[in-house]
């Protein structure tokens, strides 16, 4: 079983560490193509939403994928190869299409990866989770850096990388492919019980992502460099794989309403630190917390959902993944669009809907500790 782990934790690492550079390139890209904070913001989002809105369908479609091995590495070596290729695009509308087609990729295999790696056992969600959190960790710092060498260079780094993946690749076999419980029909009737869930992942998401979209941005309107603003989303999301392990313990212990509580709390927080930040350390501390308490719930929430639906793992997982990251990408646009120029404003918005979830999260939690627990479906 050792061996399903190690894939799909090596798949998720090196997936997220290619689409994880997309944003620090973001003041690369507005000066390659002349286009301004607003344009990038909305360009970033496109890609974001369009290619996550569409993982509830990939997550039916894995659930029923004879060989998720060769499934995954597919997609992952179509993510690589197409953001290999983003220095090479002579207009926005080509580096577009590149990023677009490698996030569907990218997207598709997040269900296919939860639910093999949920086939070993629930703990093996945190360490998948957690390995997709390191390799969106190193890849701000490592593009960032390696733009001022050159970026047509990339594929240097993916074919290695794709040859040691190919290394774990297994026939799947009946004993360690899904749980053992009987083949239950999916009705989209059983969205209805991971709703709560959606909701919270959908405005964490929301929250994260735009201060993932700004911080750099941010950092060099402040006088720092590029590379600092892609350090900083690095040691944010590198604290963040600790938070992912911390939260998934707590959740067991407390509850898992009560850690989504926690987290959007302490996001609300560090965003008024991060707001009124003045010099880099404050400014890396208050980023830093962001995204520590927002990577709390990161594998809890998924894991939660697969409990509630365990007939349907890689459903249930891309409902309160791509779907949630999806439609929390969406409502990015709605900040955008009047807001997208004025950075300050955008996070003093963000706060206060970090707020509002937080009370949300108590209120429900009240009211479902009135009720039955709620029973795997």
């Amino acid at each position: 079983m050792i061996d399903i782990s190690i894939f799909a934790s090596l798949a998720h690492f090196i997936s997220d560490f290619y689409v994880s550079f997309l944003t620090p390139l973001g003041p690369y890209f507005m000066d390659k193509y002349q286009i301004t904070a607003k344009q990038i913001a909305f360009f970033i989002t496109a890609i974001s939403f369009i290619s996550s809105v569409f993982q509830i369908f990939f997550g039916i479609i894995a659930d029923n994928v004879k060989d998720r091995f060769r499934f995954i590495y597919l997609l992952t070596a179509t993510t690589i190869f197409l953001i290999s290729l983003i220095d090479f695009a002579h207009s926005i509308v080509t580096l577009f299409i590149l990023f677009l087609v490698a996030y569907f990729a990218n997207s598709a295999f997040h269900p296919a990866g939860a639910s093999l790696s949920h086939s070993v056992s629930e703990r093996g969600m945190p360490i998948f989770v957690s390995a997709g959190t390191i390799g969106a960790a190193l890849g701000p710092v490592f593009v960032t850096a390696f733009s001022s060498f050159n970026l047509k260079h990339l594929w240097i780094i993916g074919l290695p990388l794709l040859a040691l993946l190919a290394l774990f690749i297994k026939p799947e076999r009946a004993k360690y492919t899904r749980p053992d419980k009987p083949k239950e029909k999916f009705h989209f009737s059983k969205i209805s019980t991971l709703m709560d869930l959606w909701i919270m992942v959908t405005m964490r998401t929301l929250i994260m992502s735009v201060v993932h979209l700004y911080a750099p941005i941010l950092s060099v309107q402040r006088g720092y460099s590029l590379i600092f603003g892609g350090s900083l989303l690095s040691i944010g999301i590198a604290v963040g794989v600790f938070t992912t392990v911390l939260g998934a313990w707590i959740s067991k212990k407390i509850g898992n309403n009560l850690v989504n509580f926690a987290s959007f709390l302490g996001m609300s927080v560090a965003l008024f630190m991060l707001i009124t930040s003045s010099s880099a350390f404050s400014t890396i501390l208050s980023y830093t917390l962001i995204d520590a308490f927002g990577y709390l719930t990161m594998s809890s929430n998924v894991t939660q959902a697969q409990i509630t639906l365990p007939n349907h793992t890689s459903f249930a997982s891309s409902f309160v993944m791509g779907f949630a990251w999806a439609c929390g990408t969406g409502l990015r646009f709605f900040l955008i669009m009047p807001f997208g120029d004025n950075i300050t404003i955008v996070f003093y918005t963000t706060a206060f809907i970090s707020i509002a979830m937080a009370i949300f999260t108590m209120t429900w939690h009240r009211i479902k500790s009135k009720k039955q627990p709620l029973r795997g479906s």
